[in-house]
């Protein structure tokens, strides 16, 4: 009987494969593509390929033109008859990144006409990656160096710039708020890598297209969009486990869309869990013990005391660990063929977040300052909605329009050893934006304008607890304690047209804004008791390029600037031990003026791009020794510490290259290399600047055939001398050994494997030989030898 019905199977299906005219769709991997619809433009017919990529269309005729499309390549439009070999090819939108970028000029646009350095990071690569956090996704491109002050971190650096002289987006809703600090900042953590469509870093200031703040670049993170079904109700999704032994990391996500023709939606979550991280065993000679962590502390809640306790494992650094959830949902409403309307809601929480470098310090040989010092909970909230229009008329061909609330919360805890206070400093931040994008070709040209308005509200409360007693009294908030409001709006406009032989790209934008806090007399006896800011501003930027066969010159002059914000007049705390900033409410933008060359080919199987470029920072507002009430320092928080504020009047300038080479040895092996340098200078004081970090850079050897992928790479990071740091790095010299910052390089491989359309497999040791290394600037050394292991399961 079993034989009867395997031979009627067989028959059938040989049968059926005969009689049935089956087309297979592949990407350029030759990968099978599933859920491609194949339908008439009457809609008369229509239907999918299955998770083989194949098809029957034995139901059209050959002079049918067949309507080809899937939401992650290119649309085609073909007739049946011309069809060859039973096999249809389809470009990617994501994979052939290189033809496409998200936002330069905040429409999409072709990368063959933009005039800067661009880096693109697919979907495709992040899925292969299997990034734990969106910080770790930047760092692994070897072309973003990533700070960590612990391992709930990750502070990106772009051409010496970092923290709130980045722009950081999602969504194209601007991230950066009043309270950006100028240290290294952490909040891009709080971005869910696992449903990313892709992610673009912009090279040098791009004040143009997203105002203040984006003097070192822009990096804007884009979320996959919920796509429509042609003629029936789809569902789809996937869900995503991945573990990590240096951290002991667990990391769960799971998506699903439901798609109809006029209405789709996109839902995701994420739960990650992190242990306390484990660095290298294998020192540098030299520091033995550099790293090391031989003791910490914990409460023994009996006695009331803390204990100083002997770590049975002194490259486990305890304290580290925390755990974080996202979740984000996307809905779209298609009004009709023209104009449709994108909600997204966007929530990241994350649990108590160890500031490791802090639980380094001692006050002796024996004695550490802090038994505790966190992050509380980080909440992100932001509801968005986004209005798309196509619907051209004389004033423009489309129109975007975007409005969001976010809501972020943040608070510090610090508790002293032995010491029952804890102090607790809690932040809420309210924003309100929005913008307004229009598009407008023209004969070969294209004009892009805007408006943008942004209202931040800013609540500061702190107070001491008494860990026995709970009992609480008030203390010094970070930010003024009576509420701060800033308001902010833009216009801009950017050109872009073809000369000859050479394209350009102009823009120009103007910005006003006005900060006002109102400070109490309650803690310190300030001589102002509010704080009122006006500032204006105007940035331009002009580009252009020459394609010459397979060259392509580039050259770009940009101007950037940044809008002193709340953490610049109206804070008070202390940036490091035994330093406290305090307000300074006359401070003015800082302005940065770029110019840079880039020189491309693409020629057969090489790929290079070189790029220079200095910028030169005026009016910089810097950290300088100051005085209060006479006096140069003051107790905070139990400490004496050395007053200092930030003015304007600094002068600074940056040089560097980068280069990035791709050579393809035949169709399955291909090398690359990137590497990343740059020289910077604080003029007044005759230093560096803080945020320039050493040579870095990433050597890869890939091999990949049909279903899998295997890559080794080189990660590498040249040396820093104490004698090359920052003012304020000085202050830190805790965290790095007498010779400064060392170079050091990991080995990698990673293996990747695609079972099918719907099982995705991926395995990698990362820092093979286990090395001990802390990447400059870093509060917490990097994970010793890790073994990931990720499977992706689509439905």
């Amino acid at each position: 009987m079993e034989k009867f019905i395997l031979r009627l199977f067989l028959f059938l299906f040989v049968s059926n494969s005969v009689l049935s005219q089956t087309i297979t769709v592949v990407d350029k991997e030759k990968e099978p593509i599933y859920n491609v619809s194949f339908y008439k433009k009457d809609l008369s017919k229509g239907n999918f390929t299955n998770f083989l990529g194949e098809i029957d269309l034995s139901d059209y005729s050959d002079s049918d033109s067949i309507i080809i499309q899937h939401p992650s390549f290119e649309k085609i439009i073909i007739l049946k008859s011309d069809i060859e070999n039973n096999n249809i090819e389809l470009s990617s939108k994501i994979i052939e990144i290189k033809e496409l970028v998200f936002s330069v000029n905040r429409w999409e646009e072709n990368l063959n006409d933009v005039t800067n350095k661009t880096l693109i990071i697919p979907e495709s690569v992040i899925l292969q990656n299997s990034p734990q956090t969106s910080a770790d996704l930047l760092e692994q491109t070897g072309e973003v160096f990533v700070q960590k002050s612990q391992l709930g971190g990750g502070s990106p650096m772009i051409r010496g710039f970092s923290a709130n002289r980045i722009l950081l987006s999602l969504d194209g809703s601007r991230l950066n708020n009043v309270i950006y600090r100028s240290g290294n900042i952490h909040n891009i953590i709080s971005i869910d890598p696992n449903i990313l469509a892709g992610v673009e870093v912009l090279f040098g200031p791009a004040s143009v297209m997203y105002g203040s703040d984006a003097i070192g670049g822009a990096i804007n993170f884009q979320v996959k969009d919920p796509t429509f079904s042609i003629n029936k109700t789809k569902i789809n999704g996937s869900q995503n486990v991945q573990y990590n032994s240096s951290s002991n990391s667990k990391h769960y996500n799971i998506n699903f869309g439901i798609s109809k023709k006029n209405i789709a939606s996109l839902t995701s979550f994420s739960y990650s869990s992190f242990q306390n991280l484990r660095s290298g065993a294998k020192r540098n000679e030299k520091y033995p013990n550099f790293g090391l962590r031989d003791e910490y502390v914990i409460r023994d809640e009996i006695n009331d005391r803390d204990e100083i306790v002997i770590n049975e494992n002194v490259n486990v650094q305890k304290f580290s660990g925390y755990s974080q959830i996202n979740l984000i949902n996307k809905i779209n409403l298609k009004l009709n063929e023209k104009i449709n309307v994108l909600y997204g809601l966007y929530l990241s929480k994350s649990s108590n977040i160890p500031r490791y470098d802090r639980l380094l310090i001692y006050d002796d040989l024996f004695t550490p300052r802090y038994s505790e010092w966190y992050y509380g909970p980080d909440l992100f909230l932001m509801n968005k909605l986004q209005i798309n229009s196509f619907k051209k008329i004389k004033i423009f061909d489309a129109y975007k329009i975007n409005l969001s609330h976010q809501l972020v919360r943040e608070s510090r805890h610090t508790r002293r050893f032995n010491d029952n206070h804890l102090k607790n400093r809690n932040e809420e931040v309210k924003i309100f934006s929005i913008n307004a994008d229009f598009d407008k070709k023209n004969n070969g040209s294209e004009l892009y304008y805007g408006i943008e308005s942004i209202i931040n509200k800013v609540n500061s409360n702190a107070n001491q607890e008494n860990i026995v007693t709970n009992e609480k009294i008030n203390i010094s908030t970070r930010y003024p304690d009576n509420g701060s409001d800033y308001f902010s709006n833009s216009i801009y406009m950017a050109y872009k047209r073809k000369l000859g032989d050479i394209k350009t790209n102009m823009g120009i934008r103007g910005n006003i804004s006005n900060l006002k806090s109102q400070i109490s007399s309650s803690f310190f006896d300030f001589p102002f008791t509010e704080i009122n800011v006006n500032s204006s501003s105007m940035s331009g930027n002009i580009g252009f390029r020459y394609d010459l066969n397979s060259s392509v010159f580039k050259f770009q002059y940009s101007n950037g600037f940044r809008t002193p914000n709340l953490d610049d007049v109206g804070k008070i705390f202390d940036s490091e031990p035994g330093n406290v900033i305090m307000p300074n409410p006359n401070l003015k933008p800082e302005h940065a003026n770029n110019f840079e060359f880039n020189y491309e080919i693409n020629k057969g199987k090489l790929s290079m791009n070189n790029s220079i470029y200095y910028i030169r920072l005026n009016n910089a507002i810097i950290r300088s020794n100051g005085s209060f009430n006479g006096n140069d320092s003051i107790i905070y928080d139990g400490i004496n510490s050395r007053i200092q504020t930030l003015t304007n009047g600094g002068k600074a300038f940056v040089i560097g290259f980068s280069n990035n080479i791709s050579v393809k040895l035949n169709d399955n092996i291909t090398i690359e290399n990137s590497i990343s340098y740059n020289n910077s200078k604080d003029i007044l004081n005759d230093r560096p600047l803080r945020h320039s970090p050493p040579l870095f850079g990433k050597t890869s050897l890939t091999f990949s055939k049909k279903t899998f992928k295997i890559i080794y790479h080189l990660n590498y990071n040249g040396k820093k001398d104490i004698e090359d740091f920052s003012q304020s790095e000085l202050n830190k010299l805790y965290l790095y050994t007498n010779d400064g910052s060392l170079a050091w390089m990991t080995h990698n491989i990673s293996f990747s494997y695609n079972y099918n359309y719907f099982i995705k497999f991926n395995f990698s040791i990362e820092n093979i030989f286990d090395i001990h290394y802390r990447t400059y600037s870093s509060g917490i050394s990097a994970p010793g030898r890790n073994v990931n292991i990720g499977l992706n399961f689509k439905f």
